[in-house]
Order: C-alpha cells, then structure tokens, then sequence
C-alpha cells in the first residue's frame, strides 16, 4: 500500500471512531445531529445503527476502477 493510501485510510478510520462517539453521546443525551439529506440539513437524534464494515475495513488492495 502507498504511503498516502496508509495515511488515508487511519484518517478516515479516525473519523469514523468520531461520529461513532458523537452519536453515542447524542443519543445519551438526547441531542440531535445535523445530517445533509435531499439537498438540505436536517437535524436527527440517532437511532441505534448496526456496525457497518465498508472497503477500508476489508482487506482491499486493488484499484477502485469499475
């Protein structure tokens, strides 16, 4: 893996370990999020969401050509 792809790939794990933890406190504390949908914000209290593994979480190591 390139070196930029490594660094890539940790920032937006970081990223994803964030929302996880600021929905968690939102739904503790019954706040609610701003999320973009249909052209617009709208503001949520988050559900409870099932872990969800995208393509960074597996091992993928070929191009992202389709």
């Amino acid at each position: 893996m390139k070196m930029h792809n490594k660094y890539a790939v940790i920032g937006l794990r970081a990223l994803q370990r964030a929302a996880i933890k600021v929905a968690d406190e939102a739904r503790k504390n019954n706040y609610k999020i701003p999320i973009w949908k249909n052209g617009r914000i709208e503001y949520e209290i988050p559900g409870i969401v099932p872990e969800q593994h995208g393509a960074v979480d597996q091992d993928h190591s070929g191009s992202f050509d389709k």
